[in-house]
């Protein structure tokens, strides 16, 4: 890892002081906090700095600063950057450790087993069902003679590819049987009410879904799912013995390493 400027150094300083007091740090304290000497005064001019290019804010004209929600935003973006987010991050098998933490760190969570898999198969009853065999599961709907000519035509494809077909071409009645077998994957979830503050109307029921990860790419996001005031992480996980996926999502000024950290402790 390359050597950190003072600026870069001193910011970071700011951040980790934030995520760990939740308060404006004066530069005295920053000072006294930082593990390498440097005045006083130094660290007045890189808050100059840093003030004028938006890193850093103070919220009265006598307190500390604060990092902006944008250095917040590169922070964890750089915090995150070197993580492989394809292999299991985290072995959980204390639920209620969890909920403790969620509740703790102020986060939304979601713990899903994994729903990957393609139809494989479509089966008409007698006129009456159609049902639509997956790798692992099956889906029985009304018999629907275009509904049958259309699946038929669209072949093997992914579970994930075929909600997003149904929204796209109509069909509310697979559309919501998928997303009732999505729903009954999830295997942890606390603090929905987290959930309804990063939205504030109507949105935040999306989030509340298995469904939602889909627009979520591995690891660390942003907007536009997220406002710029939040992120969210898609992390893959094993659950109480099996492979799942787990949704946090919160404030870019909650302290995910520590969340992580003691999830991964209390395994």
């Amino acid at each position: 890892m390359s050597k950190l400027s003072k600026r870069d150094l001193i910011l970071n300083s700011i951040i980790k002081a934030y995520l760990d007091e939740n308060a404006p740090i004066g530069s005295s304290e920053l000072g006294s906090r930082m593990d390498v000497s440097m005045p006083a005064s130094t660290i007045r001019v890189y808050f100059k700095k840093l003030s004028d290019e938006g890193a850093i804010t103070q919220l009265h004209i006598s307190g500390g600063r604060i990092p902006t929600v944008n250095a917040m935003r590169h922070y964890w973006a750089d915090v995150f950057g070197d993580i492989d987010f394809n292999q299991e991050l985290l072995d959980i098998n204390d639920e209620m450790m969890l909920k403790i933490l969620s509740d703790k760190h102020e986060v939304y969570t979601m713990v899903y087993a994994q729903f990957e898999q393609n139809l494989i198969e479509i089966l008409n009853v007698k006129n009456r069902f159609l049902v639509l065999n997956f790798t692992k599961d099956e889906i029985v709907l009304k018999y629907d003679t275009r509904v049958e000519k259309f699946l038929q035509n669209i072949g093997e494809v992914s579970l994930d590819k075929l909600e997003l077909i149904c929204s796209q071409v109509g069909l509310s009645e697979l559309r919501s049987k998928i997303r009732e077998l999505k729903r009954a994957k999830i295997l942890f979830q606390e603090n929905e009410i987290f959930a309804y503050k990063m939205f504030e109307d109507e949105r935040f029921k999306m989030i509340l879904e298995p469904s939602f990860a889909t627009h979520m790419s591995d690891g660390l996001n942003f907007d536009p799912i997220f406002e710029s005031q939040y992120l969210g992480l898609k992390l893959r996980v094993k659950f109480s013995g099996e492979t799942s996926t787990m949704i946090c999502a919160g404030s870019v000024y909650n302290d995910y390493i520590k969340l992580l950290k003691q999830i991964r402790e209390a395994a």
